[in-house]
């Protein structure tokens, strides 16, 4: 191999090494990592003629599900419940895309989820026929400065 040919190999294994590495597993959240943050409550959807919504319930509610395994419930902001959790995949069967379910310890309901964008799906696995939409909820940002004095 002449150098020429030589360096040229070197200079496109360099790159592409850098390319591969740059789009590391890594750096992809997972659908579980994707699950992490605090989502408002949007509708559920239970076949019933008309969604259930905040608007028409009068409730604000909120879920918050962390790194740690834990789920907190809320309600026009106050804390109602809180469980841990797992999520575990389920195959949906020969040539259907797998599933992911929320399984919760000490509750009897489980919940398959799919996050998209920043919306959260989720669907009761007990044979019910809700369907629960939420959207990424914004952190609350406190008025008060760190800096004393400065607003």
């Amino acid at each position: 191999m002449t150098s020429f040919v030589r360096g040229v190999f070197l200079v496109t294994l360099g790159a592409a090494g850098l390319l591969t590495a740059g789009c590391s597993r890594e750096s992809v959240p997972t659908v579980e990592e994707k699950l992490v943050g605090r989502w408002e409550w949007q509708q559920t959807e239970t076949g019933r003629q008309q969604a259930l919504t905040p608007g028409n319930t009068g409730h604000r509610v909120l879920v918050e599900f962390d790194r740690r395994g834990r789920a907190r419930f809320y309600q026009d902001g106050q804390l109602v419940s809180a469980a841990a959790f797992s999520v575990r995949r389920v195959m949906s069967g020969f040539g259907q895309p797998s599933q992911h379910v929320i399984i919760y310890r000490g509750y009897q309901n489980n919940q398959y989820y799919s996050v998209s964008g920043n919306r959260l799906h989720l669907q009761d696995a007990s044979g019910k026929s809700s369907a629960h939409t939420y959207i990424r909820a914004t952190p609350e940002v406190s008025a008060r400065s760190a800096v004393p004095g400065v607003l």
